[in-house]
């Protein structure tokens, strides 16, 4: 089981569609799993032994969902989930490219010109969408074009989380003097990549983008 102390992990219970999220603190392989809960009234109902609980989490940059079964749970002197150890983990799959949307400020530069201010409004493994004003007569202007090479510069919440990257023009246009744009990240910034890889995941699984397939 790929998973490290301190992983979030979705939790679903038997009978409701309520989500609870818990925090790996402990496990013994092939024994159990000891998870941190902030019970309430309704999740100690829904936690009882032998009980199956649904579980995904993020690890790497992959999405993993399990069942297991609930041994037992305290209050005293902490909130703790024991769970039996799964007996399988399987590897979820992300819709093909799910978008995140995010607020980012960035700037876009192209080779000769000046700076152009943009925000991100929604962002992928493999790509994002910026929106700017201030980009003239683009893309009828040739400026843009499908295919061409633009730096990219974004932080997200706080200037020291920046990033500086290379993208591809994928498609350009133009609604109400807002120039919106794909771009495609190079697959040259392969650390970067796995960073968004791991922030799209964690945040799609949030967003229960990722179902667990049905039991066999």
């Amino acid at each position: 089981m790929n998973i490290e102390m301190g992983t979030k992990v979705q939790l679903e219970f038997p009978g409701s569609d309520e989500r609870v999220c818990g925090v790996l603190v402990g496990l013994y392989p092939d024994g159990y799993l000891i998870l941190y809960v902030p019970f309430t009234t309704s999740t100690k109902k829904k936690a009882r032994k032998k009980n199956v609980v649904t579980g995904r989490y993020v690890h790497a940059g992959t999405v993993y969902g399990f069942r297991a079964m609930v041994m037992n749970y305290i209050v005293d002197p902490a909130s703790l989930l024991f769970l039996e150890y799964p007996p399988h983990v399987e590897i979820l799959e992300l819709r093909k490219e799910p978008r995140i949307p995010c607020l980012f400020p960035a700037s876009l530069h192209r080779e000769g010109e000046h700076p152009l201010t943009a925000i991100i409004s929604d962002i992928s493994p493999s790509g994002c969408r910026v929106s700017l004003r201030g980009a003239g007569r683009a893309p009828e202007d040739g400026r843009f074009a499908p295919g061409e090479r633009i730096k990219l510069d974004f932080y997200a919440i706080e200037e020291k989380n920046s990033y500086s990257i290379f993208t591809h023009v994928t498609n350009a246009f133009c609604r109400d003097g807002v120039l919106h744009l794909g771009l495609r990240f190079d697959t040259v910034h392969r650390g970067f990549r796995k960073a968004i890889t791991h922030f799209v995941g964690t945040l799609a699984l949030e967003l229960e983008h990722v179902p667990l397939s049905p039991k066999p």
